[in-house]
């Protein structure tokens, strides 16, 4: 007896996520420097919304600011103020960001990205650096806000400006607290002795137990990217800091795989002849306040810590 014809079965899709969850999806992928998302099927203002904060994950900071996808309303004024600041003269900026009401989220993110290349360039003074802060930290996404808070701290503490640090104490978020909570102890370390850390020597990886006095007056703390080994300049010691950061700050050896990124550290420095240090523990880093990377500490001559540039904040290059 002949079976019966079976009918192709439909495919499974999955529902189009909500505008909502889209924007989620591209804002997270950002953070992680993944490819973004496939754009979505969305519709009407959903879909000119995740286009906004598209072109603004995707413009290059350093040039035009993105095109706006809107046509008309608030949301086209909102997108048309932020694409003439560059425009804007250098004595009515402060005033003009001051008036910057960034509701949507592809707005936050393209005054995030353009405001970060300004500093980054030597464009903005201390006082509109600290209006551009206060503009992102007062409206956006969490992710933008948290991108300037993180900013805004880093050079609270490489300018030592208890006021500005005091200013941005968070009053609700319990993430937020954490972070302030761990420059407030970068804040004890100024002017002090120097925490002492476990490294292991590279090449080589002998173990030591070190104050950063013993490594000499200026400090880099820095991964080693792909590409060529750098140059540090005389007098400046590397920190280099372990991709997984897993050895528990109390082991004296390293087991696989840190034994392993050790060594392979170590014959990148070899063929250069380079040094450093590896430091294999994240909690040892992060039970002081060194959150992220690069990090420039500089000591006075006396042992004592003179001064701490952290991400935002630190130079480009040692």
């Amino acid at each position: 007896m002949p079976l019966p014809l079976q009918s192709t079965p439909p495919p499974i899709t999955a529902p189009a996520p909500s505008g909502a969850k889209a924007l989620e999806a591209l804002l997270e992928a950002y953070d992680w420097g993944h490819p973004l998302p496939l754009r979505p099927k969305l519709k009407g203002q959903a879909a000119l919304t995740y286009e906004w904060l598209r072109r603004a994950a995707t413009f290059d900071p350093t040039g035009a600011l993105p095109v706006s996808p809107f046509l008309s309303g608030r949301e086209r004024r909102e997108a048309e103020a932020l694409r003439r600041l560059p425009t804007v003269p250098r004595e009515q900026l402060t005033a003009y960001l001051k008036a910057l009401s960034p509701r949507e989220a592809g707005t936050a993110l393209a005054l995030w990205r353009w405001g970060q290349a300004q500093v980054r360039a030597g464009a903005f003074d201390r006082d509109l650096r600290q209006v551009w802060e206060d503009q992102l930290l007062s409206a956006g996404p969490a992710l933008t806000r948290g991108y300037a808070l993180r900013h805004a701290l880093c050079w609270a503490l490489a300018e030592q400006d208890e006021a500005r640090f005091a200013k941005l104490r968070p009053t609700a978020d319990p993430a937020s607290e954490a972070v302030h909570q761990a420059f407030q102890g970068l804040f004890g370390l100024l002017g002090g002795p120097s925490p002492t850390l476990r490294l292991w020597a590279l090449p080589g990886l002998a173990y030591r137990d070190l104050s950063l006095e013993q490594l000499g007056g200026r400090i880099w703390v820095c991964p080693l990217e792909e590409g060529p080994v750098p140059t540090l300049p005389s007098g400046t010691a590397w920190i280099i800091p372990s991709a997984s950061g897993a050895l528990d700050k109390r082991d004296a050896s390293l087991p696989e795989p840190l034994l392993a990124e050790g060594r392979a550290l170590g014959e990148r420095l070899q063929l250069t002849g380079a040094t450093a240090s590896f430091a294999a523990s994240r909690p040892a880093f992060e039970r002081i306040g060194l959150l992220w990377f690069p990090i420039l500490i500089e000591l006075d001559g006396k042992d004592r810590i003179r001064s701490i540039r952290m991400g935002d904040a630190a130079p480009e290059r040692p």
